[in-house]
C-alpha cells in the first residue's frame, strides 16, 4: 500500500511514513517481492530437485545455478545430498531440459527430481 495509505490508517502524515521507512529500509529492509495470484501462473511447472556434487566444483555450480533463471532459490542442506534447488519453468518441456542442463553441469554427481503437483500453502513469497 501506498505511504499515505499506510499514515491513513495508522493517523500519521504520509512524511512521518516515509521516513519511517527509510531507516527501516537502511536497517532492516533488504527488498521488496510481488507475490503473484496462483491463477495467473497458467502454465507454471515448479520442481525440488536435489543434487550431490564433486566438493572441489562447488562454486562453480553455484554460479551456474545462479546464472539459470528457472532457478528460483539454492539451499545447502545436511544428509546425503549437498543442495536442493527449486526450479520453476513455463511447462513440462521446459522442465526437461532444463533438469538435463542441471544433471549435466561439470561437478554433479547425482540428481534427483520431484515434481511439484499442487500448493496446499506457501508462506514463502513467489
Amino acid at each position: 500500500m501506498s505511504a499515505a495509505e499506510l499514515g491513513r490508517k495508522l493517523g500519521l502524515a504520509r512524511s512521518t511514513i516515509h521516513m519511517m521507512l527509510t531507516r527501516l529500509e537502511e536497517k532492516v529492509i533488504d527488498g521488496y517481492t510481488v507475490k503473484l495470484k496462483p491463477e495467473t501462473l497458467e502454465n507454471d511447472a515448479r520442481c525440488y530437485v536435489t543434487i550431490t556434487r564433486d566438493p572441489k566444483k562447488s562454486s562453480l555450480i553455484e554460479e551456474s545455478l545462479y546464472n539459470m533463471p528457472e532457478v528460483d532459490c539454492l539451499a545447502t542442506v545436511a544428509g546425503s545430498i549437498d543442495f536442493m534447488i527449486l526450479v520453476r519453468t513455463d511447462n513440462n518441456q521446459q522442465m526437461d531440459s532444463v533438469l538435463t542442463k542441471i544433471a549435466m553441469l561439470d561437478g554433479v554427481l547425482n540428481t534427483e527430481s520431484h515434481i511439484i503437483l499442487s500448493s496446499k500453502f506457501n508462506r514463502i513469497p513467489n
